[in-house]
């Protein structure tokens, strides 16, 4: 159980302005996902645990996106302009808040793992959440699966752990597959507000130990 908990986290390693108002460069605020899970059998038993909301905070050029279950939370910290990265774990039933910020040489080892995404620009488009946003085709080879993500242009806001892997010019991906792991994740943009995110959003408070990634891979049996 222990390892399917840090596998999972390690995939995800968000009232005010309703989306139909804002345009442009967005500096701070919220972002709601729906998500739907695609687990690999022996994780099957964990999926009515899985959180169906995910949120993204973002101010600047950093995110932070949460994710909580009955069993878990994570939250992961990006700033691609810094190539920094943070991950937070909190496991009641360990009884451990982790913290573990990604070396250079751990963010190379995870490289390996990340998706290998082509992706088409189309031609078809359909409105969401009242941005205009335009079909691609996505194939991720190192799984050989294909899918569909819609960019708009509308509006630019910083990556997060779940859009990373996409190339801005692209635009801002609203519905998308992400992969990570053997692990996927179909996410849908619910709601985007500008406004204050809350205090810390980007920091590990004192209660949480930090340890290096190799500490952590050590925990999940690998390495």
């Amino acid at each position: 159980m222990k390892k399917i908990i840090l596998s999972l986290a390690l995939l995800l390693v968000g009232t005010g302005m309703y989306a139909q108002s804002l345009s442009g460069k967005v500096n701070e605020g919220t972002i709601i996902y729906s998500v739907e899970w695609k687990l690999p059998e022996q994780m099957q038993a964990m999926a009515a645990s899985m959180p169906t909301e995910l949120t993204v905070y973002f101010k600047g050029d950093s995110s932070s996106l949460k994710s909580e279950s009955a069993m878990y939370s994570s939250t992961n910290i990006l700033n691609t302009s810094k190539d920094y990265e943070r991950l937070l774990l909190d496991i009641p039933m360990m009884g451990k808040k982790l913290s573990v910020v990604f070396t250079p040489a751990d963010q190379e080892m995870m490289a390996e793992n990340m998706p290998n995404l082509t992706v088409k620009e189309g031609t078809e488009t359909k409105t969401i959440i009242g941005f205009k946003a335009l079909k691609h085709e996505v194939n991720e080879s190192k799984s050989n699966e294909n899918s569909e993500a819609w960019f708009t242009k509308d509006i630019e806001i910083a990556p997060n752990s779940l859009s990373r892997f996409f190339k801005s010019s692209y635009g801002i991906p609203l519905e998308f597959v992400s992969y990570m792991n053997g692990i996927s994740v179909k996410a849908t943009v619910k709601e985007i507000k500008a406004g204050t995110v809350p205090a810390g959003s980007f920091s590990a408070s004192k209660d949480f130990e930090e340890i290096t990634f190799e500490q952590l891979m050590q925990m999940q049996g690998g390495r």
